[in-house]
């Protein structure tokens, strides 16, 4: 298993938070059944968790040009872009 760090960008905010999954888009689902589940956002939660998961699992996540280990998706919940990154992460123990 890999340690992916996972950052939102969404309605003027900075939301990080931290999974072990075999996958990149593994980590992307644990994320947003975590986002439903707890609905983190509010009443958007959901909204933002449907989009992400079109975007990441249906499109496949897209790697940031020039970087390894780096993804991202994307989807727009009420006009506002909701960005989310996906890092590899090193394990410091």
């Amino acid at each position: 298993m890999n340690l992916y760090t996972l950052v939102l960008d969404f309605h003027g905010g900075t939301y990080i938070t931290q999974f072990d999954a075999d996958t990149a888009q593994d980590a992307v689902a644990a994320w947003c059944r975590e986002l439903q589940d707890e609905q983190l956002l509010g009443e958007v939660s959901s909204d933002v968790a449907e989009g992400i998961m079109i975007d990441a699992i249906g499109n496949v996540l897209v790697e940031v040009d020039g970087l390894h280990g780096a993804w991202c998706a994307a989807t727009t919940v009420n006009d506002q872009l909701a960005l989310l990154n996906v890092i590899i992460t090193q394990r410091v123990d």
